[in-house]
């Protein structure tokens, strides 16, 4: 039993670094290791939990199952430590933390301003940037990032994803024929987000997944400034849910095609690798996972 939750925590580290070799350098294994983990998960199990290929990985069905059972036992495991070591010693000093624009009506900036309530002696520095800074360069204590995360030496914890609706306005799609499948999409002006690639993946519960490349005019360099230009009735645009709930509800803007759902964007915590256990970067760490994984 040891040792398949060791294989378990290995293959979530797999998982979050996306590949075999960035999660060694996170665990500080080498890379056989960490094949031959997964290996014996899976022959164990008599199942593949990985779809390897020379230039990424991605989760089969199975490992999809794996991954949600391995995320709820560490974050379970790591609050029960927390629980055990946490001091009730009043923070002071300063924190800088780091944002996307996108995340500022969203859960994350909600539990972050709990925690400033939390800690009132604690000077908190917040910057909303859609800028990746360099956190050592520019003394930022911890950032919060949405999509994958390039291999680097920074500390990092998934703290969820962003849920995302495919959405046009009715005006807008009166222009064109209705689509009643993805690749009807192809013909559609969307509106690119500058971060992202022309392009969008998108599921179906019983049909898969199907990749869509889209024709756009207008590219724009921030999700919220996407999300207006898309309520001004430019195009086709993927938004978090959570900025077009009330448009949807009042019919300013159409959901497309919702039995396909858009893949949702990972959303990490990143730190530097000295940050200690009782820091208030790593209570910062534990509060946002407790609060929204």
């Amino acid at each position: 039993m040891i040792d398949d939750l060791k294989s378990i925590a290995i293959f979530s580290a797999v998982v979050e670094h996306g590949s075999f070799r960035g999660a060694a350098r996170a665990l500080k294994l080498s890379p056989s290791v960490v094949s031959y983990h997964i290996s014996t998960l899976e022959k164990k199990l008599d199942v593949a939990l990985l779809y390897r290929s020379t230039r990424k990985l991605s989760l089969t069905p199975h490992g999809e199952k794996l991954h949600q059972v391995s995320e709820k036992m560490l974050t379970t495991v790591e609050h029960g430590l927390i629980s055990i070591t946490e001091q009730s010693d009043v923070l002071r000093g300063k924190l800088s933390i780091s944002l996307p624009t996108a995340l500022t009506h969203s859960i994350y900036a909600h539990t972050l301003a709990d925690f400033c309530k939390n800690h009132p002696h604690l000077e908190i520095n917040i910057i909303y940037s859609d800028v990746f800074e360099n956190l050592i360069e520019k003394g930022i204590d911890l950032a919060i990032r949405a999509g994958n995360l390039p291999d680097s030496d920074l500390k990092s914890k998934r703290l969820g994803a962003i849920e995302r609706k495919l959405v046009c306005t009715s005006h807008f799609l009166a222009q064109y024929v209705a689509p009643s499948h993805p690749r009807d999409l192809a013909h559609i002006p969307w509106i690119r987000l500058a971060s992202l690639p022309a392009k969008r993946r998108l599921f179906h519960t019983k049909l898969g997944h199907m990749d869509v490349e889209f024709p756009y005019q207008v590219t724009a360099n921030s999700v919220e400034g996407m999300t207006q230009l898309c309520k001004d009735g430019l195009g086709i645009a993927t938004p978090p849910a959570y900025l077009v709930k009330d448009c949807l509800q009042t019919g300013a803007l159409t959901e497309l095609l919702p039995d396909w759902r858009v893949s949702p964007i990972p959303v990490f915590a990143i730190w530097p690798n000295n940050a200690t256990k009782k820091s208030a970067t790593m209570r910062l760490v534990a509060h946002l996972a407790k609060a929204i994984t």
